[in-house]
């Protein structure tokens, strides 16, 4: 059985941003009119709503009963102005391959302060007058193959999303990973950085759909970047003007259970963690025990582990762990000094106010555990079996 799924989001304009932000009984009356709309069409997905805008993947048995439910939605007026605010969205519409598990268990309407969340460092009002300038992925992908040394590509993903797949200029050059941890760190961990060495630059932008563009690109204008485009539709439209991958390389992660899409052309960008071979398939079994973030880990190497570690974290490989029950005393207590040690003595951790806390509460762990193990109330169990870390 295939599956049909509409991905989509507006921001609204600033005054509508502003009227709601006074207005809480309007945005709770729109938030259940969207939750109770998506459950009488018995649609699965997520969606968030803020007075700022929309955004949500939806999936249905019918691409039919999509097109009905947004029908309805675009007809929604508010009360007090009689404004049909969800009119003007692209909606972007895609199909499982047959025999598709459902791409989402369930259905979750929030209401949030933000649909993306930058942590209040980015007003949505500001869009209009700092959002990036919207390009077809015509041309994005004229200016990609342009080959000027002028052009800088940034895509403000997730890291893990980006290792699976990501634009490659005609001349070879990788689109850059800001790295970063949250999105709300975009402004502060890459745009204060960087900023002055793009100002001479065309900035090249992307995400999945469009959503992250439209906040990051003004992030970046904001610190002086003028010249900053962004794709219009994301990679979904990229690929649709594109079916062989054009200069987009690998997979597109989506968020459900499909995991990821290929283009027609099937690189493989993506290599694993640990033996570096040529790997791209992210599992929801596979996580970071540190942070929780998704890794590359291949099958093979998947079983010689017990837990795993992204990039970020790899410095805690021989340190850090959720599961303790198969260490003994000697092997906690060298995992407790190599913790002590790097609390104490790391740059890392002298720069990173939350890592410090993350250690301090590990050697709290290892500490409780040992003094179970010596007061005879836990014992060692080699043979546990493997737990997930996503399942705490």
């Amino acid at each position: 059985m295939s599956f049909s799924i509409v991905l989509f989001y507006k921001y609204f304009s600033p005054d509508v941003i502003e009227r709601l932000s006074q207005n809480t009984e309007q945005i709770h009356d729109t938030y259940r009119f969207i939750k109770t709309t998506a459950e009488k069409f018995k649609l699965r997905g997520r969606i968030l709503f803020a007075s700022e805008g929309i955004n949500g993947t939806l999936s249905a048995t019918t691409k039919e009963t999509l097109v009905n439910f947004v029908h309805i939605l675009e007809e929604y007026q508010f009360e007090s102005t009689r404004m049909c605010v969800f009119l003007d969205i692209d909606w972007k519409y895609s199909t499982t391959k047959d025999d598709s598990i459902a791409p989402f268990p369930d259905l979750y309407v929030s209401l949030v302060k933000e649909i993306v969340n930058s942590g209040g460092t980015f007003d949505a009002k500001d869009i209009d007058q700092f959002g990036g300038k919207h390009l077809s992925p015509e041309e994005f992908h004229l200016a990609l193959s342009s080959g000027s040394k002028d052009t800088v590509v940034i895509d403000v993903r997730n890291p893990y999303e980006y290792a699976i797949g990501h634009f490659i200029s005609a001349e070879g050059e990788e689109a850059i990973d800001p790295c970063m941890v949250t999105f709300s760190s975009f402004d502060s961990s890459f745009c204060t950085k960087n900023a002055d060495k793009l100002k001479d630059k065309r900035v090249l932008m992307y995400c999945t759909g469009g959503v992250r563009c439209e906040k990051a690109s003004g992030m970046l204008r904001k610190r002086g970047v003028n010249n900053v485009c962004q794709l219009k539709g994301g990679i979904h439209r990229y690929l649709e003007a594109f079916p062989d991958g054009g200069f987009f390389k690998g997979k597109n992660f989506t968020f459900d259970k499909r995991v990821a899409v290929s283009s027609e052309n099937k690189n493989i960008l993506g290599s694993c963690l640990e033996c570096n071979e040529a790997w791209d398939e992210l599992s929801g079994r596979k996580i970071c025990t540190v942070c929780r973030e998704l890794v590359l880990i291949c099958n093979e190497c998947e079983s010689n582990l017990r837990e795993y570690h992204c990039i970020r974290h790899s410095f805690l490989k021989s340190c850090y762990f959720t599961f303790l029950e198969v260490y003994d005393i000697e092997q906690l207590r060298l995992m407790h000094e190599e913790l002590t040690s790097i609390m104490k003595e790391s740059n890392r951790a002298q720069q990173s106010k939350k890592l410090r806390k993350t250690l301090r509460k590990q050697i709290n762990r290892v500490s409780a555990r040992m003094e179970m193990i010596e007061e005879g109330e836990a014992c060692v169990d080699c043979n546990v079996s493997r737990k997930c870390r996503m399942c705490l």
